[in-house]
């Protein structure tokens, strides 16, 4: 009885995250260019990037904490809300990879940085 009443919630809940996202499909987020705040979730810091967009594919600036001016390429996969930047500074890089909400104002994903260091990391439009 418990595992059936079980499945039958799990199918409930299934189907309205279903309809949820089916309701949104059609929404075409395009407001990537601006101000944006990278958060850092494994040490909590914070830093300024810049983006432009073209055709789907984005150019910017991001500053890292030395202050250095470090340039900003990417691109975004409509149909999965898909964010995928890379950011070259002069001794380091790091390639990003993320979610945007329906709204495109936040990004929710990972890093690869210095060849190995992974961790977490939200970005907030300004």
């Amino acid at each position: 009885m418990m595992k059936n009443l079980l499945f039958v919630t799990a199918i409930f809940v299934a189907s309205i995250m279903m309809w949820g996202s089916l309701s949104h499909s059609g929404q075409t987020i395009t407001d990537f260019p601006g101000k944006w705040q990278v958060r850092w979730l494994s040490n909590d810091s914070r830093n300024p990037l810049t983006l432009s967009q073209a055709s789907g594919k984005f150019t910017g600036t991001y500053i890292n904490d030395a202050k250095d001016h470090c340039s900003v390429s990417g691109e975004f996969a409509a149909a999965t809300r898909q964010v995928m930047l890379r950011i070259a500074c002069p001794k380091w890089g790091i390639e990003m990879e993320g979610y945007a909400s329906l709204d495109g104002k936040l990004i929710v994903g990972k890093y690869l940085a210095y060849g190995n260091a992974v961790g977490g990391l939200t970005m907030t439009k300004k």
